[in-house]
């Protein structure tokens, strides 16, 4: 049985970290809102605040960065900037990419 979790872990891909500067998303409603706008989308692990941001874990085969911005633009705020985790979550060689509004 340890075997069959063990393949099963090596066989799924490796998440992503996204992480976005978010203006005006201080309280616990706007945190909220946000959680509530991506958690539930395909492919998203785990959603964290931290500072002045968030952070979204997410599978890169099940939702792609751009959703995730969409949506959290549908929640009634903005991300100003994107640092982007790819192929590794627990990696911390981040590169930072900006949105084009």
């Amino acid at each position: 049985m340890a075997d069959d979790d063990n393949t099963k872990a090596e066989n799924e891909p490796p998440l992503e970290q996204a992480s976005f500067e978010m203006n005006d998303a201080d309280s616990e409603v706007a945190h909220n809102a946000i959680r509530d706008a991506v958690k539930d989308l395909n492919g998203v692990r785990d959603v964290q605040f931290v500072g002045g941001g968030v952070i979204v874990t997410f599978n890169p085969i099940g939702i792609t960065k751009e959703e995730i911005c969409t949506a959290i633009r549908r929640s009634g705020y903005r991300e100003t900037e994107i640092t982007s985790n790819p192929g590794n979550a627990a990696d911390e060689n981040q590169r930072p990419l900006r949105l084009l509004r």
